[in-house]
């Protein structure tokens, strides 16, 4: 008899995946970022918007907060909803997990943003994802420059 291997992360089978991106082209220049939010019974639902001018950095924190917003439209807000939420920039990701301590002072409104989203939204994990495993939200992302620009 094979052994299973303990799942240790609790979002492993969330009810809902979903994953954001931010683009500046060139950087810092015209923001682009897109969202998607799948879940289990082959729900899908998906954000693109052109954001203004801004740096990389506030394309993807922008690009979480809209993902956050999308969860929250559609994702009931129960304990057993869960979601697990992607994305490839460790600087947001890092910033928004880490201490306020260490967080930085140019993304302090968009930080302050996301963690009121995430208060209400408790069943949600952030997770940080190598570029080449966001192919989906890369490929929304930069068709929405290609469509805008």
């Amino acid at each position: 008899m094979q052994k299973q291997k303990k799942n240790t992360d609790p979002f492993a089978d969330a009810e809902w995946l979903a994953w954001f991106d931010g683009s500046a082209k060139p950087n810092p220049g015209t923001c682009h970022l897109a969202c998607i939010l799948k879940g289990k019974n082959g729900e899908q639902f998906h954000q693109t918007l052109h954001i203004g001018y801004g740096d990389s950095s506030d394309a993807e924190y922008q690009a979480l907060i809209a993902a956050l917003r999308l969860i929250q439209q559609h994702v009931a807000s129960s304990a057993t909803e869960r979601v697990l939420l992607r994305g490839d920039s460790q600087v947001v990701i890092n910033d928004i997990l880490g201490p306020e301590k260490d967080a930085s002072p140019k993304l302090a409104e968009y930080r302050k943003q996301a963690h009121a989203l995430l208060s209400e939204l408790t069943t949600v994990s952030l997770k940080w994802v190598p570029r080449h495993k966001n192919t989906e939200a890369d490929a929304l992302m930069r068709n929405n420059i290609d469509i805008k620009n």
